[in-house]
C-alpha cells in the first residue's frame, strides 16, 4: 500500500511540473491563461476612439457601438436594440438594458448623449457623414438625436468605430482622455505610448456572450517583414498582412496557418486636380490607361485580391457591374498624352509640354505590404508611356500632412470603402466638394446625387443614385482605382474560431476566438 501510495504521490508531481512547464519556449500562450497576442500593423499612439475607434472597438474589443453589421453589411442591434426615424430630421435609438461601463456605471442615455457630443466635437469628420446636430435623453434607455439635414444613413454611421461609447470616467477634469472605459468584452489595463503596446483582459460582467480568451495583448509592428517574423518566432499568435511574397511560405511553416479574405477596400491612386497635369482629364485617364491592373494583381499581390474596375468591388449590393473599367493599353496612354498637349519632343523618353517635362511624384506608406512594390509597379508602367515618376515611401500620417498642405502630385492608399455599411459614407468623404479639399474635385451633379443618396429612405433608390456617381466617376477618372483588397491574416495554428469579417477595417476579433491546447 505504501509504494502504491508513493507511486500516486509521484505521478501527480509529474503531472504537476508538466503543466507548470509546458508553457516554456512559448510567448504568447501559457497553459491555463487564454491569452492572444497580436501583432498590429499600425503604429499607436492614439487610444481615443473618437479617433482611432477601429483599434478600440475591433482590435481591442474595448468599446462597442449603438448599431452592429452583419457580414453582409446588413445593419443589426447592439447597444441599441432598435431605432425608428420619427421626423425627417429626427431619430430615436432604444438602448439595451443592463448593460454596464467597465468602471460599473451603467450604459444610459445620458452617457450616450456625453459620448456622442464629445466625437463629434473631437472628429469633424464624424459630425460631416452624421449630421449629428443634438443628442438629448428622453429617458434612461432612449436617445433622440436630431440631425442639421435629413440623413436616412444615421443608424449606419453609428455603427462606425468612431462613434463608439465610452463613459465620462474616461477623461479628467479637464477633458483629456485618460483611458477608453467601454462596454466592450475586454478592459484596458496597461497602454506604453512609447511602445504601443496594449493589454486587456476579460470582462468577466460583460452584457453578451463572454469571451473565451482570458487576456489580449496587441503589440504595434508597423513593418510587415517584422510581423512575419514575429509570429514565426513565437512571440505572437496572430497578425494581418505579412509580405505577399511570404504568404506561401508561411502558410507551409508548421505550427501555422494562411488565410485570404475579400474585403470592402480599395488600392487608389488619389491626385492633386488643383495642379497641372491633374487637372486634365486627359491627362488622367491616359495614367488609368498606363496601368497593368492584371499583371500588378498577379506578380507584386501574389494573388492577395483583384483588378480594380470602379471604387466599389464586385458582389456588394451597390456596386456598379456595369463599369468597364479602364484596361490595360498603353498606345491608347499615348493617344490621350498627345491629345492633351504633352509629348516628348526632345526624344529623352519623357512628354514635355510648353518645354517642361511630366515628372510627377508618387507617395506612399509601407504599412500596408501591398503598396510600395505596388508603387514601383505603376513606376515602371508610368516610364513606358513617358511619364517620369519617382516614388517616396513614408509613414501615413506624414503622407498626410504633406498632401493637406497643398503641394504634391500623387499618393497611393488603401482605402476603406464600407466603414459605414453604405454606399454614400464613402463617396460623400472621398468625392464630395465640401470634404474633398485635399484632392480637389469638384462636380456639382455628383455633389448633388450624393447628398440625395444621404436622404433617401428606399435602399433600391439608394444604391442607383451610387451607381449614377460610380459612372460619373468612372467618366472623369478623379481618382484611379487600382486593384481590390485582399486580407491576409497569418496565425498559430492553435488559434481557433476566427472567421473574417469583411466589414472590419483590417480585422475583427470575437468573444469566440480560442486558442486550442
Amino acid at each position: 500500500m505504501k509504494k502504491r501510495s508513493l507511486s500516486i504521490v509521484l505521478c501527480i508531481l509529474v503531472v504537476l511540473l508538466t503543466l507548470s512547464t509546458s508553457g516554456c519556449g512559448t510567448k504568447a500562450v501559457s497553459s491555463g491563461n487564454q491569452t492572444l497576442v497580436v501583432g498590429e500593423m499600425w503604429k499607436i499612439n492614439n487610444i481615443d476612439p473618437a479617433t482611432n475607434g477601429t483599434l478600440t472597438m475591433e482590435k481591442a474589443l474595448i468599446t462597442e457601438s449603438l448599431v452592429g453589421t452583419k457580414p453582409n453589411f446588413e445593419l443589426e442591434p447592439n447597444l441599441a436594440t432598435e431605432w425608428k426615424r420619427i421626423a425627417p430630421n429626427t431619430w430615436k435609438f432604444t438602448l439595451r438594458k443592463e448593460v454596464k461601463f467597465h468602471d460599473g456605471t451603467p450604459l444610459n442615455a445620458e452617457a450616450v448623449k456625453w459620448s456622442l457630443m464629445r466625437a463629434i466635437t473631437i472628429n469633424p469628420q464624424i459630425l460631416s457623414f452624421t449630421k449629428i446636430k443634438t443628442v438629448e435623453a428622453e429617458n434612461d434607455t432612449t436617445v433622440v438625436i436630431t440631425t442639421t439635414t435629413p440623413n436616412s444613413d444615421l443608424p449606419a454611421s453609428l455603427h462606425y468605430a468612431g462613434t463608439s461609447i465610452i463613459a465620462s470616467s474616461s477623461v479628467d477634469k479637464d477633458g483629456k482622455l485618460i483611458k477608453p472605459i467601454g462596454t466592450g468584452s475586454f478592459k484596458l489595463d496597461q497602454f506604453d505610448p512609447s511602445t504601443g503596446d496594449m493589454k486587456m483582459s476579460k470582462n468577466t460582467q460583460y452584457w453578451g456572450t463572454v469571451s473565451k480568451l482570458d487576456k489580449l495583448e496587441i503589440r504595434a509592428l508597423p513593418d510587415p517583414n517584422t510581423r512575419a517574423l514575429a509570429l514565426e518566432k513565437g512571440e505572437i499568435d496572430f497578425t494581418c498582412d505579412p509580405p505577399y511574397n511570404e504568404l506561401e511560405r508561411l502558410g507551409k511553416v508548421n505550427g501555422l496557418k494562411v488565410q485570404l479574405d475579400k474585403t470592402a477596400r480599395t488600392y487608389i491612386i488619389e491626385m492633386n486636380l488643383n495642379e497641372a497635369p491633374f487637372n486634365d482629364v486627359k491627362v488622367r485617364k491616359a495614367m488609368s490607361y498606363a496601368v497593368d491592373r492584371e499583371s500588378i494583381v498577379k506578380n507584386v499581390l501574389f494573388g492577395c485580391g483583384a483588378a480594380a474596375k470602379g471604387p466599389y468591388m464586385p458582389g456588394m449590393a451597390w456596386t456598379n457591374e456595369t463599369l468597364k473599367g479602364y484596361p490595360y493599353d498603353p498606345e491608347k496612354a499615348k493617344q490621350l498624352l498627345t491629345e492633351a498637349g504633352w509629348k516628348d519632343s526632345d526624344g529623352d523618353g519623357i512628354v514635355d509640354k510648353n518645354g517642361k517635362p511630366m515628372k510627377i511624384t508618387l507617395m506612399t506608406y509601407p504599412q500596408r505590404p501591398g503598396l510600395p512594390p505596388m508603387a514601383e509597379a505603376v513606376q515602371a508602367q508610368f516610364k513606358k508611356v513617358g511619364i517620369d515618376l519617382k516614388t517616396e515611401i513614408m509613414d501615413s500620417t506624414a503622407m498626410t500632412e504633406i498632401a493637406s498642405k497643398g503641394k504634391w502630385d500623387m499618393k497611393m492608399s488603401a482605402f476603406a470603402t464600407a466603414m459605414i455599411p453604405s454606399p454614400s459614407y464613402h463617396l460623400n468623404i472621398l468625392y464630395h466638394s465640401k470634404n474633398n479639399k485635399v484632392i480637389g474635385y469638384n462636380n456639382a451633379e455628383i455633389d448633388k446625387l450624393i447628398d440625395q443618396c444621404m436622404v433617401v429612405d428606399d435602399q433600391k433608390e439608394k444604391y442607383d443614385l451610387s451607381k449614377r456617381v460610380q459612372q460619373i466617376l468612372e467618366d472623369e477618372e478623379p481618382v484611379l482605382p487600382i486593384a481590390y483588397y485582399g486580407v491576409a491574416t497569418a496565425m498559430k495554428s492553435k488559434v481557433n474560431n476566427f472567421v473574417f469579417n469583411p466589414t472590419a477595417h483590417d480585422y475583427m476579433l470575437t468573444n469566440e476566438v480560442n486558442i486550442k491546447e
